[in-house]
């Protein structure tokens, strides 16, 4: 009897653990970023892990990016506003002020919704800045590990992307295998592209979530968006 008691607690103890794990990676990340020099570079740092330590950063540093951006905080968050998510041309925002990182100027900030039979499908954010990927990538590579971390497609996007299953996020390099599925959980990915902004010439920096669960992402990895 004592050893089935002990069995017993052994299966407890590790259900319990697996319980704790699992609710661990449902929750939002939202410790801010606070090891860089300047307040943008912290949001950069952050904007790179593509989850909910952006809102932490830029809550943590309003009162610094309150001359810069438009913003709203929401509770332990905060999100830098653009006029409307779901209109092209209305989704980004100049700064009022002076805007550098690393030596890059941020010429702008863009946040994209795509909705499908009113359901969130896909959801973009981040930065664009005046000068080319390879500069952008290099400067960027050399100073954030996440940015070490992409690699350079033959379209010449500089990319890091990750696939949710089994609960969690796994790094993967099969871009192409990925891409061409529609029934997709979820894909995260980091990348450095070519602006397709007419007015905001040069670079994307940012990131794109898609796939069926992209609702359930938002409320984790932008908990500062309504």
């Amino acid at each position: 009897m004592a050893k089935l008691k002990i069995k017993q607690q052994r299966l407890e103890l590790k259900a319990q653990e697996l319980a704790q794990r699992n609710e661990a990676r449902g929750k939002p990340q939202t410790n801010a970023v606070l090891d860089q020099r300047a307040p943008l570079e912290n949001v950069i740092k952050a904007l790179a892990a593509c989850d909910a330590s952006l809102g932490a950063t830029v809550k943590q540093f309003a009162p610094d990016l309150t001359s810069i951006f438009p913003l709203t905080i929401k509770g332990e968050v905060a999100s830098i506003d653009v006029p409307d998510r779901k209109t092209p041309g209305r989704n980004i925002v100049q700064p009022t002020a002076a805007a550098k990182v690393y030596g890059l100027t941020l010429s702008g900030y863009y946040e994209e919704s795509t909705e499908i039979n009113g359901t969130l499908q896909k959801m973009a954010w981040g930065f664009t800045i005046p000068a080319g990927a390879d500069q952008v990538a290099s400067v960027l590579g050399a100073a954030i590990p996440n940015f070490k971390r992409v690699s350079k497609e033959i379209n010449g996007n500089y990319t890091r992307m990750e696939i949710f299953d089994r609960g969690g996020w796994h790094r993967t390099s099969r871009f192409d295998h990925y891409r061409s599925q529609s029934n997709i959980l979820g894909e995260r990915t980091l990348v450095v592209e070519a602006s397709r902004e007419p007015a905001f010439p040069g670079t994307r920096v940012g990131c794109a979530v898609r796939g069926f669960q992209t609702e359930q992402f938002q409320d984790t990895l932008r908990p500062e968006l309504d």
